[in-house]
């Protein structure tokens, strides 16, 4: 006779039901959504984005662990004149979650996969945060031949070393600041830099929204992500750009302004600077921001 499924046996299921969720995927090249696409780019990853409007190509990257959502202004703004594209890279927002490969080398193959499935030609890269290594990285992979622009929100070509190089921290000051708050306690810190990125006191709905968005990245992948950045350096980067004659622009929050700017003088002395608000200006001051790329964008066309 055949033994029903106990209790136990009903658990382990269920657990290994919800381990494998992370893994799933979407069969379909590309489908249609509502309110986005899914375009699948490997056997393990479909990329989630939005697709509105047409004409020059505007393609946006969110931060870590962030989703192509913040960018709603941008592509409301923009979309009346340019084709703007808005992506999850992998293990963020809507795209597929995997266990591996969570850096930004591969986010930067993933990239370049993504831009040759849409055949896109020509098209300005916008990258928000982190979200620039994602750029960068498909330059070194890739180049700068297809690029007709560069658009870097907030963040230097290498996240650690002294301050006065424009990074953020040195290597020993990532432990407390991130590492030891994402594993034992993500909720609180996430709230408190969330916070820590806009000038004004977040409403409670908009703190709750950008927290959900965050979370859809997983601990694992979110701290991979970060150990990465905390050790990639894309000065060469950045300085090719600039030596390539590659129309870019940097937006810098008002307390990196000085050190920011300062680089960029000596380095990549081309590039366009902004100096304005903290790190999420583009979400916070929309007008002042969409405004400042849009002349950036017709100047250069």
């Amino acid at each position: 006779m055949t033994k029903g499924i106990n209790i136990n046996q009903l658990f382990c299921i269920f657990v290994s039901v919800i381990c494998l969720l992370p893994m799933i995927t979407f069969a379909t090249n590309v489908s249609n959504q509502s309110n986005g696409k899914y375009l699948k780019i490997s056997n393990d990853v479909t990329i989630f984005y939005h697709d509105i409007g047409s004409g020059p190509v505007l393609l946006f990257i969110p931060g870590w662990t962030m989703s192509s959502e913040v960018f709603k202004t941008q592509m409301d703004y923009f979309g009346k004149k340019y084709r703007v594209i808005a992506l999850d890279p992998r293990s963020q927002g809507r795209s597929s979650k995997t266990l591996e490969n969570n850096n930004y080398t591969q986010h930067g193959a993933d990239l370049a996969r993504f831009i040759e499935l849409l055949n896109l030609k020509k098209f300005v890269l916008i990258g928000w945060s982190w979200g620039c290594y994602d750029a960068y990285s498909y330059m070194r992979l890739k180049g700068v031949n297809h690029l007709a622009g560069f658009v870097c929100i907030d963040v230097s070509p290498k996240s650690s070393g002294p301050k006065k190089e424009w990074a953020f921290s040195n290597y020993d000051g990532w432990g407390k600041f991130l590492f030891q708050p994402m594993m034992y306690r993500r909720y609180d810190f996430t709230q408190s830099w969330l916070q820590s990125m806009v000038e004004r006191k977040l409403t409670p709905k908009e703190l709750k929204w950008l927290t959900d968005e965050s979370f859809k990245t997983q601990t694992y992948a979110a701290i991979n992500l970060a150990v990465d950045a905390i050790y990639a350096d894309y000065r060469s980067e950045a300085i090719g750009l600039d030596n390539n004659k590659i129309p870019t622009m940097n937006f810098i929050s008002i307390a990196m302004g000085d050190v920011g700017k300062n680089w960029l003088t000596q380095n990549a002395p081309h590039s366009l600077i902004k100096i304005m608000g903290k790190h999420m200006m583009f979400w916070e001051q929309p007008n002042e921001f969409n405004q400042s790329l849009d002349k950036f964008l017709s100047d250069h066309k």
